[in-house]
């Protein structure tokens, strides 16, 4: 029997914050967006910087997410969750590879310093897959135990698996065994190809076309077992009637607090009139501005083929 976790409004925020603590992180995922920022930021921004964050961005939002890197590998880390609850934010993830939740005294630290939300990444339905992508050995098993340990506390998880052309046939089996174990958010993310992603493109990205009809496979799956599902990255056209799986439908206006010191003070701005691009037949599809189209990287590796307007 799948424990009982807290449930969550269905009304998403309007505003969160993403705050970084440093690009510190294990795992050497074949497809990290972060690229080289480790090399480039080896140093972590301070707790009164981190403090400071935290206050400026109360005044925009109650939705907080503690991110990376990897957030776990830092020791503030608690200081700062507690810090957020006494600034008033209600709503206080921790965005995470999972592996640190593999000791429960962790989880429980975390959680009594009042993180109330907690999303790990899982790439793979078996340890051979999810430590192949990540490139590092035994991290399946951590964050699997991970996972377990905090449905067991009762916490409200949130899973995030980046789409490969190595896993897409394997997304079904994921969210079967996810939902089975009490997961009840569960998002597939095609693969960004910037930083590392980009220089494993040739081997590392499917075409959407290919890669699409196994994520709503899976979205089957999950939904199967209980769990709400989404797609990220995958524009409309290629979502016929699974439009409300789109998570750019439902995702707030995010601050981010970036590492390296700067701040992106509305990345759906920025994701929509910048890093994502349309085709020329985009304009007559009837989803029209309801659709983001796909990150710029893709059209220019793929071109806009796959992307079909949908006629009213």
């Amino acid at each position: 029997m799948a424990p009982t976790v807290r449930a969550r409004s269905a009304d998403p925020p309007t505003n969160k914050i993403d705050l970084k603590l440093g690009y510190a992180c294990e795992r050497q995922c074949h497809f990290c967006v972060q690229g080289d920022l480790r090399r480039r930021f080896p140093k972590p921004k301070s707790s009164k910087e981190l403090t400071a964050a935290l206050r400026e961005g109360r005044a925009r939002s109650e939705y907080v997410v503690f991110t990376g890197g990897e957030p776990t590998l830092y020791p503030w880390l608690p200081a700062l969750v507690r810090c957020a609850r006494l600034f008033g934010y209600r709503r206080i993830q921790v965005q995470t590879n999972g592996r640190r939740f593999a000791d429960p005294a962790y989880c429980r630290e975390l959680i009594r310093a009042g993180a109330n939300e907690f999303a790990p990444s899982l790439h793979g339905s078996t340890a051979g897959l999810h430590d192949f992508l990540t490139d590092a050995p035994g991290s399946f098993e951590k964050t699997w135990a991970g996972i377990e340990n905090l449905l067991g506390l009762g916490q409200y998880v949130l899973t995030n698996t980046v789409v490969t052309s190595r896993n897409f046939t394997d997304l079904p089996a994921l969210a079967s065994r996810l939902a089975a174990a009490g997961v009840r958010h569960i998002q597939f993310a095609f693969v960004h190809i910037v930083g590392q992603a980009a220089a494993n493109a040739s081997w590392l990205v499917p075409r959407k076309a290919d890669a699409v009809p196994w994520m709503l496979k899976a979205v089957d799956a999950g939904r199967a077992g209980g769990a709400r599902c989404f797609t990220e990255g995958v524009p409309l056209c290629l979502l016929r009637g699974y439009e409300d799986c789109a998570a750019e439908r439902v995702m707030p206006v995010m601050t981010i607090f970036h590492a390296d010191g700067t701040t992106c003070d509305d990345f759906t701005r920025e994701r929509v009139e910048v890093q994502k691009r349309k085709g020329p037949a985009c304009g007559e599809c009837a989803f029209g501005a309801a659709c983001e189209g796909p990150w710029h990287e893709y059209p220019e590796l793929y071109g806009f083929g796959e992307f079909l307007p949908v006629r009213a």
